[in-house]
């Protein structure tokens, strides 16, 4: 048994392999593409490796796919085998990793907190609970976790920088902004490399409406994360969400084009990222063209591999899009099957959340806007459930403000925008679309104000 950098005891065969071991989480972290493959070449120097095993497991989860966990599984086989009874710390690594290639998610992170209570410094636990946790939307959950090993870390224990950039995101998804921002920038300067960090700082600003201070922050040269993985470009994403609410949406549609969706990859995070970011183009009245065609061939091929809520509603979106019936109904069938499955997070909140929601989208598609409003309405203060931040989640609620207009209800849709507004007060189409139900309220002043509103901010 060896030592690694931060001080944990770790079972491993030899000085290079751990070298090599180290490298490639830092890789991880960094979100670089080269990190399978620097983790696999571990093997050629320890093929027992048990930790390496666990994080080629971690590796596939982050696909969130059905389709890698038995491969999941035999990573959990391979890290147990040589594993003995005193490696507290690994064997729970390998239960979390079951969790995770089973569905119960509860209870991977549930292992990690395990790991995190008498392992402050294990940073690969850490940051599983991180990204784990953030696909169920506790947020409070996400920033005690980080704050409740804060005390063991300084700037001498290497990986120090991400531990900053999580407590800048936990402060953040918990509204508390004014401490969020100091984390995360510190972080940057610290590791400039960290993917992690600007997103967090990216979400302080678009929660202010710091828009310019947000494409200050990302509109870089794409070829500075051109070794990054498909994350990058969710960073895209944000840029664009900032030039959204500024109302330049010719800015939007070209940073779609050139980042967000650079090819038809095949992977979760452009299903999320594509189909958000033409559903509130389409909300304000942008033609989008052919890019639904895309996202939508994508979309059917997955229609029974449910993983995480949150794809589950992006996917039903960019079905929606299309109008397909058939292929709606076929989708629907399948959450409801899915819903029966046991001991699985996602499986849990479809029935009451998930399939209400997507019957929700489905209608709206479709111009039957009083069922949009009479399914998404009453989940609308559940939606942290789904997952996702708060600025990923703002999408349901733009449907659901213009599900209001189109049917008329102007006080359900006066009623939401006010609360938007409150919160994000720099909003081009917020206050063009909070104008439209002043109107149809008979409050013209008050519409023309709201209209000098939006232009100052374009």
């Amino acid at each position: 048994m060896l030592t690694d950098s931060r001080g944990l005891d770790i079972t491993c065969a030899n000085q290079q392999a751990l070298a090599i071991y180290e490298s490639s989480l830092l890789d991880l972290w960094n979100y670089r593409l080269r990190a399978p493959k620097i983790l696999k070449t571990v093997f050629e120097h320890d093929p027992e490796f048990p930790m390496a095993h666990i994080v080629r497991g971690y590796i596939l989860s982050m696909l969130e796919s059905t389709v890698v966990r038995p491969k999941m599984l035999d990573s959990v086989v391979q890290a147990r085998q040589s594993l003995d009874g005193s490696a507290t710390r690994e064997r729970l690594h390998a239960d979390a990793l079951e969790g995770l290639a089973t569905g119960d998610i509860n209870h991977a992170c549930a292992c990690w907190e395990s790991i995190l209570v008498n392992y402050p410094h294990d940073l690969l636990a850490l940051k599983m609970h991180h990204h784990t946790s953030f696909w169920t939307g506790r947020s409070y959950v996400i920033r005690n976790t980080v704050t409740g090993v804060f005390d063991a870390w300084d700037v001498s224990i290497p990986g120090y920088s991400f531990v900053l950039g999580m407590m800048c995101f936990g402060f953040e998804e918990c509204g508390d902004y004014a401490r969020a921002e100091p984390y995360g920038r510190r972080a940057i300067d610290m590791n400039g490399d960290d993917l992690w960090a600007i997103h967090s700082v990216a979400h302080v600003l678009e929660m202010q409406g710091r828009l310019d201070d947000g494409i200050a922050l990302l509109n870089r040269d794409p070829e500075q994360w051109a070794d990054r993985n498909p994350f990058q470009g969710h960073n895209w994403w944000h840029l664009a969400l900032f030039a959204l609410e500024k109302g330049d949406y010719d800015f939007v549609l070209k940073i779609y084009d050139e980042r967000v969706i650079t090819s038809n990859t095949e992977f979760f995070l452009d299903i999320q990222n594509g189909a958000s970011l033409l559903k509130r183009l389409e909300l304000q009245g942008v033609n989008v063209g052919t890019r639904w065609d895309g996202l939508t061939e994508y979309a059917e091929k997955q229609i029974g591999d449910h993983v995480l809520s949150f794809t589950d509603l992006h996917t039903c979106l960019a079905l929606a899009a299309k109008g397909k019936s058939d292929v709606l109904n076929q989708y629907l069938n399948s959450l409801h099957a899915f819903a029966e499955t046991p001991n699985n997070y996602s499986a849990s909140i479809t029935k009451p959340i998930i399939i209400p929601m997507c019957e929700g989208l489905i209608a709206f598609e479709s111009g039957n806007f009083e069922l949009a409003v009479e399914r998404l309405w009453p989940l609308r203060e559940q939606w942290t459930a789904i997952g996702g931040s708060h600025a990923q989640r703002d999408v349901f609620t733009q449907v659901l403000i213009a599900a209001a207009l189109g049917a008329k209800r102007y006080r359900y849709a006066q009623t939401l925008l006010s609360q938007r507004l409150t919160l994000r007060p720099q909003s081009f189409g917020g206050w063009t679309k909070y104008a439209e139900v002043l109107n149809a309220l008979g409050r013209k002043g008050e519409a023309e104000r709201a209209l000098l509103r939006a232009q100052i901010i374009q």
